[in-house]
């Protein structure tokens, strides 16, 4: 009877582990897909000690998925110290009321360009905080708490596109190694929150962005979502490795926020600590 029991738990982890994979199918797949790695982990361990051919068949599923996102986990070699562009990311959290060991990191960590996101009453300072190094700042409402950000060592090319409502900016800055669109997203929580609804608004404009983009922000979708991979498919980018979580869910370390660079660009993140804030900040060195 126990053994059936445990049987039967198996077979139903599998199935919730097949429906992690769903997300092109229906966004409840997105959702599910957060917990991928631990239901992976526990399918493995739970597995080698049922054993028989059940066991066998949880502890393959199990490592099936968990080999992409272990690969995924190592190590990867940067640019040389100097070389490079350096992308600074990260969701202040819009009630941090002191911003300046968020400035200060920001600072120390050399950015040329701060994608930023949950820029509130409460934490505004901060862009004052960084004009000096950051001197070109653009500043998007968004129906995510707090605004979306670009600050920005070289100038802007144009106006500042806002996205008014939907958490996206994008303007064209002038790089040293030539123009690029470089924009700051900040998405609801997935299904059944608004997350597929914003995403699907956001695709049509985000597949007119001029090329190359350079995109960063809070998802709120981990990097083997559908949601990920649609906006990468539709900016032109990779998403920049290694992964590290970026946010802690009821205990899980789980990774929402991310860089996407373009094709072909060498690109390598280290994380910032959170300083206040729930979410982790992200340094990327992008190289074309």
């Amino acid at each position: 009877m126990r053994r059936g029991l445990a049987t039967a738990a198996l077979a139903a982890g599998l199935v919730v582990l097949g429906a992690t994979f769903a997300g092109p199918l229906h966004p409840a797949g997105d959702s599910l897909a957060v917990g991928r790695p631990f239901l992976a982990a526990l399918l493995v361990i739970a597995g080698l000690l049922l054993r028989g051919r059940m066991g066998w068949a949880a502890v393959a599923g199990g490592v099936l998925a968990l080999a992409p996102i272990l690969w995924a986990m190592r190590p990867i070699e940067g640019p040389e110290p100097g070389q490079g562009i350096v992308v600074y990311q990260k969701n202040l959290l819009y009630s941090v009321d002191d911003p300046a060991q968020i400035a200060a990191d920001i600072r120390d960590s050399g950015a040329d360009v701060a994608l930023l996101q949950e820029l509130s009453a409460q934490n505004g300072e901060l862009t004052g905080m960084l004009a000096d190094v950051l001197p070109h700042q653009a500043v998007c409402p968004s129906n995510t708490p707090g605004t979306v950000s670009i600050l920005s060592r070289w100038p802007f090319q144009g106006e500042p596109y806002c996205a008014t409502g939907v958490g996206l900016a994008w303007v064209r800055v002038a790089l040293p190694q030539g123009e690029a669109a470089v924009a700051s997203l900040h998405l609801d929580w997935p299904w059944p929150q608004s997350q597929p609804e914003q995403v699907a608004h956001l695709l049509p404009r985000l597949r007119d962005l001029p090329r190359p983009v350079i995109l960063a922000g809070d998802f709120n979708a981990v990097p083997w979502s559908q949601t990920v991979a649609s906006i990468a498919e539709a900016t032109g980018t990779d998403r920049a490795g290694p992964l590290r979580p970026s946010f802690s869910l009821g205990g899980l370390p789980i990774t929402l926020d991310h860089l996407l660079a373009p094709e072909g660009w060498s690109a390598a993140t280290q994380m910032r600590p959170g300083l206040g804030s729930d979410h982790r900040g992200q340094r990327t060195t992008l190289t074309p």
